[in-house]
């Protein structure tokens, strides 16, 4: 038996990176890590990008998807930018280097936002920096995964939810884990968002409740 063969998450991932292949070919090198977006939820968000023409992107966290989302707005040609919020000061100016030596600065910005409050979340007065208007909210921190960590993510809606156009969508990845399970849970028992489960991709896609949609 093998572990890697065995988890069809990794038949998922193999399959995604032939797809994001153009955008992983078109620069440098990027520091794939451990707390990365897997592909396969990369596909996912880049299908959104494309489908849903999303231009004013906000991510929580930063790292290679930063920079492969800079380069796919960058494609496409459009008005577009991701900013992504970072905690962690060092590796908020390893993604900006990326996206500055990519001349990739007008599609994406990485904001220093230290870790505040409890459960600790980007310190809301890094938000000031956000666009006004967002029409795609990617979750992919803080670090959640671990023990205690599992709700570190849920005050992201709350916090950024004024600023989610009427057709915002909302992508919370690392959906497989307990914590994020229970914040989506939360979520939608206490907010007019709905969340679809996308067990491929990982992730769990949110958007406002029809208003002819029973709670």
């Amino acid at each position: 038996m093998n572990a890697f063969t065995d988890d069809p998450r990794h038949a998922d991932d193999l399959h995604a990176w032939q797809i994001l292949r153009p955008l992983l070919d078109d620069g440098r090198y990027l520091p794939w890590t451990t707390g990365s977006m897997r592909p396969a939820a990369l596909v996912a968000v880049c299908n959104e990008i494309v489908h849903g023409r999303r231009t004013s992107i906000v991510e929580c966290g930063s790292g290679v998807s930063t920079v492969v989302i800079a380069r796919l707005l960058r494609q496409r040609g459009s008005e577009s930018a991701v900013v992504a919020l970072e905690h962690d000061p060092d590796w908020a100016r390893l993604v900006s280097e990326l996206l500055a030596d990519e001349h990739l600065s007008a599609f994406g910005r990485v904001i220093h936002a230290p870790l505040a409050g409890e459960p600790p979340w980007y310190s809301l007065t890094a938000l000031a920096e956000l666009p006004e208007v967002v029409d795609l909210l990617i979750i992919d921190g803080p670090p959640a995964d671990r023990p205690g960590n599992g709700l570190r993510r849920a005050p992201a809606l709350a916090a950024l939810e004024s600023r989610l156009s009427e057709a915002a969508v909302v992508y919370l990845d690392d959906i497989n884990r307990a914590g994020e399970q229970a914040v989506v849970a939360s979520w939608q028992a206490m907010t007019d968002w709905i969340f679809d489960i996308d067990a491929v991709s990982g992730t769990a896609r949110g958007h406002r409740r029809p208003a002819d949609c029973p709670n």
